[in-house]
């Protein structure tokens, strides 16, 4: 017999698979643009020492090993990127919703915060750091924004019937199953019945021919013709 008759049910079923199709595409995306978006943030931020030194960095050293923009690079980069992909990978693979609330406005405050520096002309002619780092975080707001949905629908298909594969056949497959699982103790209580009772009728028929054999060796008495 067929797990489900009703056209209603395999509608439901093929509109869930779609949906489950979707939300797995979308939190893949989302967790190779925080992935590939962070490796290639952290080695720009350390390739970006050029520029005018930091005045008390310089006389303390009496050389130009670091430029501002490139220290705020360096410490936003190995902060914000490594910290952003643990929670991505958090909602992507563990399907965290609380991770998914904290990297969106992370990301966005992070955004800001190279706005308010550009705005007072911290990054001076170097610019590239400054789009760099815009355009992985406006990447990485949508990114998050989208895994966030993704993240919701999840756990609303956890609820629904058929999860995850929403497959009428895979159902079908695990409700023999179950059956099988439920009627296997039944079917060995009832071998074991018939094991008795098979012992039960060997003995009877035991004391039968027991009786047989009585019979046999009998002899005939006066008090059997009375």
């Amino acid at each position: 017999m067929p797990y489900f008759v009703d056209n209603e049910t395999a509608a439901r079923f093929t509109h869930n698979q779609v949906a489950m199709k979707r939300v797995r595409r979308i939190s893949s995306v989302a967790f190779f643009v925080f992935l590939i978006g962070g490796l290639i943030m952290i080695p720009a931020s350390f390739l970006s020492l050029t520029g005018t030194s930091w005045d008390w960095l310089m006389g303390a050293t009496g050389e130009r090993y670091f430029a501002h923009v490139a220290f705020i690079m360096i410490i936003d980069s190995l902060v914000i990127c490594p910290l952003a992909f643990y929670l991505t990978y958090r909602v992507s693979v563990l399907h965290h919703s609380l991770s998914g609330l904290i990297v969106i406005p992370l990301m966005a405050a992070n955004l800001v915060f190279m706005l308010v520096l550009h705005k007072m002309g911290f990054f001076g002619l170097i610019a590239a750091p400054f789009w760099a780092m815009v355009v992985y975080c406006i990447a990485c707001v949508a990114a998050g924004a989208a895994n966030m949905w993704a993240v919701i629908k999840y756990h609303w298909l956890e609820d629904q019937e058929g999860f995850p594969q929403f497959n009428a056949r895979f159902e079908e497959y695990k409700e023999h199953k179950r059956e099988r699982e439920i009627m296997d103790p039944y079917q060995k209580q009832m071998n074991e019945i018939k094991r008795r009772s098979t012992g039960e009728m060997s003995e009877l028929g035991t004391t039968q021919d027991k009786l047989e054999q009585y019979e046999k060796v009998h002899v005939q008495s006066d008090m059997d013709s009375i």
